[in-house]
């Protein structure tokens, strides 16, 4: 039976380590009395500092926290013993739930994860009187960033579902300032719309390139705006781009199920990016749940001979999912048996409800940030592209979710030879043969780096694995103009993008230069512009 006030077990886990702490009182003990020695060293050291001593920092935050970043939170005395008494109350509930010896790791895990949760939500930056950037703006504008913040509360109630809004939507339209590189739709089906680009160099590479992106959000991830377009930028180095644009499904194809997003999609966009181009196969990329996709592609072409792919690209991709990062906490039975309840109720999972997961994954970014700025500070939502892609969230049929979420999370099959099959035919990764250039990037919350390399592990080709900085998002929409970030390759890091690498290493693969051509024929038409239809969707 499902628990509608605790659907995803917060409670049954937080019981759990309470009990084990109960049967381990002498690891209880240890713990506190380290919390207690470091709590008076905290004490003594702000003493010291009303005094006019320095202070030698007793805590700490970790180095990618950017809430502390106020100059008072480290010179006021006050506000700096405040700051460590928090950070320091924070990692002793973490190291003393690490602590606990016979307590499984999963509960663990749940039970460190939801307690972060919680102490990010009692961070003294969301009160208002403890957080010196809103006491200087309140000051500075004699509350008026009050007043304006409860405008913003209450707009968000009335208007935008409840939920904090992290981007003025107003700011971009699909189409006229995103998704913006010139292309054609040259094939439609219930599921997707396949978008050719056209050409910006005389000649091109004579094997195209088809692009996976994920079903959850929308395609034009990576075709933003033109400065951070990887869409734009592989058509100006010369390349043949074909991109599926997934529908946005309602209760109508709550059935379609893995095979079906498997021969409707990439499957069909092979074929008809061969047909248009006449090149015998074509190079494929795939993106999250997308490369996902993409893998069992590769192993269904090779366990039939198929051959439509060259060689393939991966961005940010589980196949492993033995530890598929934070999200697991929200997959436990009880998690489970919740998303599944109700996406029965209305045979789709709501968009905006995957992307309140996500969100919660980076809630100190994502919401309590956002809330800070927006509630307390008085700004209006900002205008950023990606947040605003973010925040264009797509429905996903049950059928599809229940497969994914129990197949590949749960019983994590896919790295299983034989284990599933696709279209009646076993799927085993091991006999991928393709060349395969794997992207990971170090800060990403949805698919760990280590899990991500699994795929170069567990295929049979020559494979070149990147890491790269940042995040799932940022880390992979990193344009080169930016000189932003580092990537490690070949045991070598090096500054800044690496796409440059990447599109060597795609144009070593695809073919010799032919004349450019615009997109379609005669057989495959041209339906719309791009970005089409069913981007647009809501």
């Amino acid at each position: 039976m499902i628990n509608i006030f605790d659907p995803f077990g917060i409670m049954k886990t937080t019981l759990q380590a309470m009990e084990g702490a109960a049967r381990n009182p002498d690891v209880v003990l240890k713990e506190q009395a380290r919390l207690s020695r470091r709590w008076l060293e905290i004490v003594e050291q702000s003493v010291a500092a009303f005094a006019g001593e320095a202070h030698e920092e007793i805590v700490k935050p970790n180095p990618g926290d950017k809430r502390f970043t106020h100059p008072a939170w480290s010179e006021n005395p006050f506000l700096q013993g405040v700051k460590e008494a928090y950070l320091l109350a924070t990692e002793a509930i973490v190291a003393g739930i690490e602590a606990l010896p016979d307590v499984e790791p999963a509960v663990k895990r749940r039970a460190r994860f939801w307690a972060k949760q919680f102490a990010d939500a009692v961070s003294p930056t969301n009160i208002a009187w403890l957080n010196p950037a809103v006491i200087e703006e309140t000051l500075r504008t004699g509350g008026r960033n009050l007043v304006r913040g409860m405008e913003n509360l209450l707009d968000d109630l009335q208007n935008n579902e409840g939920r904090i809004r992290l981007v003025d939507s107003g700011a971009f339209a699909v189409g006229e300032n995103v998704a913006t590189t010139p292309g054609s739709v040259v094939h439609r089906n219930r599921l997707i719309e396949l978008i050719e680009y056209a050409p910006s160099t005389p000649s091109v590479a004579r094997r195209p390139l088809v692009i996976v992106p994920p079903w959850i959000n929308k395609y034009y991830v990576l075709d933003l705006q033109p400065p951070n377009s990887l869409v734009k930028y592989l058509v100006d180095n010369g390349f043949t781009v074909f991109m599926i644009s997934w529908r946005n499904p309602d209760e109508s194809l709550a059935g379609l199920t893995m095979e079906d997003y498997l021969r409707e999609g990439p499957q069909t966009a092979f074929r008809i990016a061969s047909e248009i181009t006449g090149s015998r196969d074509v190079n494929a990329l795939g993106y999250c749940v997308g490369g996902t996709l993409l893998a069992i592609a590769l192993a269904y072409d090779a366990a039939t001979g198929e051959g439509s792919v060259g060689a393939a690209t991966f961005f940010a991709t589980l196949v492993d999912f033995e530890d598929p990062g934070e999200i697991v906490n929200f997959l436990n039975p009880e998690g489970l048996a919740f998303v599944q309840a109700r996406m029965r109720e209305r045979g789709v999972l709501d968009g905006r409800a995957m992307a309140d997961t996500f969100n919660l994954l980076r809630a100190d970014d994502l919401i309590w940030n956002v809330a800070v700025n927006r509630y307390l500070l008085g700004k209006d939502a900002p205008a950023f592209d990606l947040l605003y892609w973010n925040d264009d969230a797509t429905r996903i049929p049950c059928a599809l979710h229940s497969y994914y979420l129990e197949r590949m999370y749960r019983d994590n099959a896919l790295v299983k030879p034989g284990a599933i099959s696709m279209l009646g035919v076993p799927i085993d990764l091991g006999k991928i043969r393709n060349d395969l250039y794997v992207v990971a990037t170090a800060e990403d919350h949805i698919a760990p780096w280590k899990s991500v390399r699994r795929l170069a592990e567990l295929t049979g080709g020559t494979s070149r694995f990147v890491l790269g900085s940042s995040g799932h998002i940022a880390g992979i929409v990193n344009a080169p103009a930016k000189k932003r970030g580092w990537y490690r390759v070949d045991g070598e890091e090096r500054a800044g993008s690496w796409w440059p690498d990447w599109i060597e290493w795609l144009r070593a693969r695809s073919g010799e230069q032919v004349r450019a051509r615009p997109p379609g024929t005669s057989a495959h038409p041209i339906l719309g512009d791009a970005p089409g239809t069913y981007v647009l969707e809501k």
